[in-house]
């Protein structure tokens, strides 16, 4: 048995995307108060409510 390789990999998904990741169609790590891409640009970070 290939033991590593037989797990599948799925990858981490965040639940929901900050505003400006959503509209930039970037990666959001989630992070809150503020994401890592807002943070990095100085922006505000919101997350719509669901």
């Amino acid at each position: 048995s290939n033991y590593p390789f037989d797990i599948p990999r799925t990858p981490k998904r965040t639940p929901m995307a900050c505003q400006f990741c959503r509209g930039r169609k970037l990666k959001c790590d989630g992070v809150k108060p503020s994401c890592a891409n807002c943070n990095r640009r100085g922006f505000p970070c919101v997350y719509a409510p669901v």
